[in-house]
């Protein structure tokens, strides 16, 4: 699961966030590269700067995603052919660091990023796609 599905839950995006609490709840054993948190506080970072939740929100929606369980894999584990795919794919390192994983784990990945599922499309699925498999 890429952070954009765990970031429609705990930003309870509306358009997104019925299908990711399912995935979130769902039958599967969640699993990210370790840099997942990071790239979560970002984006509620920038739900704060661009007006989208306000500050004093930021405790509560840490707390909630202080509460998932995701098995968090050390991206130096990852990193060597994660780079190598970024490079033959032209898609930035950091996303294929969750390609990388879910290929090692014989899964995929959840997300809602079109590029990300354009370029590795035997590995990444949107939420509504795995919830229909």
């Amino acid at each position: 699961m890429d952070t954009d599905v765990l970031a429609a839950v705990v930003l309870a995006e509306p358009q997104t966030r019925e299908q990711a609490a399912r995935i979130l709840a769902g039958k599967w054993n969640l699993a990210a590269p370790s840099h997942w948190k990071a790239e979560l506080l970002n984006a509620v970072w920038k739900a704060v700067r661009f007006g989208r939740i306000h500050a004093s929100v930021v405790d509560e929606i840490v707390d909630r995603f202080s509460a998932l369980i995701v098995e968090s894999v050390d991206v130096g584990k990852l990193w060597g052919k994660a780079l190598a795919r970024a490079i033959e794919a032209g898609h930035p390192a950091y996303d294929v660091l969750f390609v990388e994983l879910a290929i090692r784990l014989d899964t995929h990945v959840a997300s809602y990023d079109a590029a990300l599922q354009r370029k590795f499309p035997h590995v990444v699925k949107t939420p509504s796609a795995l919830l229909e498999e």
